[in-house]
């Protein structure tokens, strides 16, 4: 019965299949097919257990700076035990409750640490920073955007696990910046369906010239990338969709943990915007993809991410 459909419906069966294959990129990009990784190690792997995570300040859905949700991060943080992690949007007190970066040192149990901050005074700091388990060798700075204040930057450490040395970039490309009056418009337009041609083409040329910025930033990563004289790892808030030029271009060569070991949609960001994976841990071809999850805990407006890398 199969064989006769296919005989007599071969060009709508044909047809199928090249728009099947034509389309499989994109639904291979956006969807993971596979089952959940599974998190038991085998014995005798030399495994690096990575994680990044937009934290949003430490802040709960953009309101005021919430002490519980710190303590929620941390304890994420705690329960996972990376051997490295990289934060954006990261948020400081020099002194008190919100000085964040002895309390992840304390649940690191080591004091191995690159801060940067971008916006800071006495009191306070925002930046994007990296804390590991192990000793940092080397460390520095890619500068994405011209203003010095800008939190889309990217971060390097040199990092020892054992007798082995591998780089952990930490990148956050260019945020599209919309104004509550451009997100106020987005949700009318989702929910009434009404448009206006001056705001359309507001919002069309902050995603144009945040898209031109992100390709810009990941031809400056791979550039210094591939000068790396370690094993590498590219981990962070790309702040674009698995089919984006940006996303493609830094994954051209790298293992991508989603592709390799997720599943589902991989939705890593949960905020007002519609919801996508635009957060990404990828990986030079001496890690091999051990496995991956997304945290789903709504403590910033982005999921956390863990991929356990086997250092080969």
């Amino acid at each position: 019965m199969m064989l006769y459909w296919l005989l007599r419906k071969r060009w709508q069966f044909l047809f199928s299949l090249v728009s099947i294959l034509i389309g499989w990129g994109v639904l291979n990009n956006n969807i993971g097919f596979r089952f959940k990784s599974s998190f038991s190690l085998p014995p005798g792997l030399n495994v690096v257990h990575v994680m990044t995570y937009n934290v949003h300040n430490f802040k709960h859905f953009g309101f005021n700076n919430d002490i519980s949700t710190k303590h929620e991060i941390l304890e994420i943080i705690n329960s996972e035990q990376p051997d490295v992690i990289g934060f954006q949007e990261f948020y400081t007190r020099n002194k008190g409750q919100y000085e964040t970066r002895d309390s992840i040192n304390k649940i690191l149990g080591s004091n191995n640490f690159y801060f940067e901050p971008f916006s800071f005074n006495s009191r306070e700091a925002i930046g994007m920073a990296i804390f590991s388990k192990f000793p940092i060798l080397s460390r520095g700075m890619i500068r994405l955007a011209a203003d010095r204040t800008s939190g889309n930057q990217c971060l390097y450490a040199d990092i020892k696990k054992g007798d082995k040395i591998f780089r952990y970039y930490n990148i956050h490309l260019q945020s599209i910046n919309f104004n509550p009056d451009d997100y106020k418009y987005i949700d009318s337009v989702s929910k009434k369906g009404k448009t206006d041609i001056k705001s359309t083409k507001r919002l069309g040329s902050k995603l144009k010239i945040a898209f031109m910025k992100r390709a810009e930033q990941v031809f400056k990563v791979k550039a210094h990338a591939a000068q790396c004289p370690y094993p590498y790892i590219i981990a962070g808030d790309f702040n674009d969709t698995p089919s984006s030029f940006a996303v493609n271009q830094m994954a051209k060569g790298l293992n991508n943990s989603f592709r390799e070991k997720g599943s589902g949609l991989g939705r890593t960001y949960n905020g007002d915007f519609p919801n996508y994976q635009i957060d990404y841990i990828m990986s030079s071809p001496q890690f091999s993809v051990f496995n991956y999850k997304v945290i789903e805990k709504k403590l910033s407006d982005h999921y956390p991410l863990r991929s356990d890398l086997v250092l080969n």
